[in-house]
């Protein structure tokens, strides 16, 4: 704990003390002191952070005069904060909707849940200046989370300005496809171990073991190596699939095995989903972390629930990987993860890409310079082994988000001889897994986003004049609301004129349109 005691002031108010024998406020007037804190404000900037909890006063006054911000006061520890509540200002900031009291720890996951770019705008933070004196290393800390926190919020944002269409109308198809597979079960030989198959280039040195060892493996292949397990003579018993590009169409096109499981998100290219489905139903839609995804769980819905998966930073690898963890593999070997360039290659033998760009080389630009330049997109770093490893910043996040992805699901891993050795605590099956996708009723869903459409369309109608912000509609979001933040923030991206709420109104209309 950071402080020491509770002093009265002149005019008989709460003041902490710091171990250093120093106030955290005036102690002749600490309300007069709070009343020019945070003057220096970007206005256009509805969510602030302040660091320093204190006695309170200066974020009762800040929260009086900017009623409109999403304030998180953070304080150095839940020891200090319980300390702090004996003050009757505390206690009084707790209990206001719009103002968040956390631990310093909390910050960096506090931001990643609450920090809406569409709904704020930019970031405030403000740093009490005696708390900022006398903790100087636990500023520079929360101050480095927040930064950390704000990157990936930036990366997400940057991402549904891009994907934001694509995801909804893909959403959109599959909950139709989702309608008409009606109570089909699905079972899964979890008492193997499960091959988890990126399609990295490392893939060429290790499919052998695959071959020697097919029947101990119940081989899950991401949609890029799905053509790879397949043209080296094997059937993969469940592939995976979350990106929504049209592109991934071409990892499934020309196969038919029907006795294959497809785990399609429900972001996925809905023309792939369409294709598989012409010659199997053994699908199952799995549920990200897409806002429109859980509106469309909460209203259609009518029995049983999505399976939710995890991806980190969107990647195919850790979505199979969570799929093996999930059907309760107690071993999950996965081979092709390099997150790395090895070899001088971008991928294995096999891909989607050969027959791309073998079919449309020719004597000034072949298939070798083609993957040459996939490689050097981007700035890179070359490592030197005999693995001829190429890394760039992209791939290292990749590799980061799915170490943290083992860590968080405490899991013990291995990496030897390029391939991953991940053993879960879960005990060895005597069973196979079973899975049956959600009943989703697909009218009863229509019906819901229609009423749910007019109403905020009434709400928002005629107040552009009124200058309604982004904040005070995040104060009080509906479902429907924060389930379009995606596309809301494709269409502004496409279109700089559009407020908030005109970005609202037209994710609404063409949301009605898709459906």
């Amino acid at each position: 704990m950071i402080y020491s005691e509770l002093v009265k002031s002149k005019d008989d108010l709460d003041i902490p003390v710091f171990l250093n024998g120093r106030t955290m406020h005036s102690k002749y007037d600490p309300l007069k002191e709070a009343s020019n804190f945070g003057n220096e404000l970007n206005q256009d900037s509805k969510f602030t952070v302040i660091v320093g909890l204190g006695g309170g006063y200066h974020i009762d006054h800040f929260a009086d005069k900017h009623p409109d911000n999403f304030i998180v006061a953070v304080e150095n520890s839940d020891e200090d904060i319980a300390f702090l509540s004996k003050i009757e200002c505390v206690s009084k900031i707790s209990a206001y909707e719009n103002v968040k009291i956390i631990a310093a720890k909390d910050i960096f996951e506090t931001i990643l849940k609450n920090y809406l770019p569409q709904f704020y705008g930019g970031i405030n933070i403000l740093f009490n200046r005696a708390w900022h004196d006398a903790n100087p290393e636990a500023s520079k800390k929360i101050t480095d989370d927040i930064n950390a926190a704000l990157k990936m919020c930036s990366r997400d944002y940057s991402v549904q300005c891009h994907f934001g269409l694509i995801w909804q109308k893909n959403i959109l198809k599959n909950l139709k496809v989702l309608s008409e597979l009606r109570g089909k079960k699905i079972f899964i030989d979890a008492r193997k171990t499960a091959a988890v198959i990126a399609a990295g280039p490392s893939l060429d040195k290790t499919i052998d073991v695959l071959k020697k060892n097919r029947d101990s493996y119940y081989i899950i292949a991401t949609d890029t190596a799905y053509s790879v397990i397949e043209s080296n003579g094997m059937t993969c018993d469940a592939v995976v699939s979350i990106d929504g590009q049209n592109i991934s169409h071409k990892h499934f096109i020309g196969r038919n095995n029907s006795e294959t499981v497809f785990v399609f998100d429900l972001q996925a290219n809905g023309s792939a989903v369409n294709y598989v489905k012409n010659f199997t139903d053994n699908i199952i839609f799995t549920k990200s972390g897409h806002p429109f995804c859980e509106y469309a769980s909460l209203n259609g819905v009518t029995e049983g629930k999505f399976l939710n998966l995890e991806s980190g930073a969107g990647t195919v690898t850790i979505a199979a990987a969570d799929f093996a963890l999930k059907c309760g593999f107690s071993k999950i070997e996965i081979f092709g993860a390099d997150f790395s360039y090895l070899f001088n290659k971008p991928y294995a033998k096999g891909t989607y890409l050969d027959c791309l760009y073998r079919m449309k080389e020719d004597k000034k630009t072949n298939a070798e310079k083609k993957f040459t330049d996939l490689i050097y997109r981007t700035p890179v770093r070359k490592i030197k082994s005999e693995l001829m490893q190429i890394k760039n910043d992209v791939l290292d996040s990749y590799r980061e988000t799915f170490i943290e992805w083992i860590k968080n699901h405490g899991l013990k891993f291995d990496y030897t001889n390029l391939v991953y050795s991940i053993c879960s605590e879960n005990k060895k099956n005597d069973c196979p897994f079973t899975f049956e996708n959600p009943a989703f009723d697909y009218e009863k869903f229509l019906r819901v986003l229609g009423v749910n459409s007019a109403e905020i369309i009434e709400k928002l109608s005629g107040q552009e004049s009124k200058t309604v912000t982004a904040a005070q509609i995040a104060l009080n979001p509906d479902n429907l609301t924060v389930a379009l933040l995606p596309l809301t923030a494709y269409l502004r991206a496409n279109d700089k004129k559009l407020t908030f709420v005109s970005g609202i109104k037209l994710a609404l209309s063409k949301i009605l349109e898709y459906t």
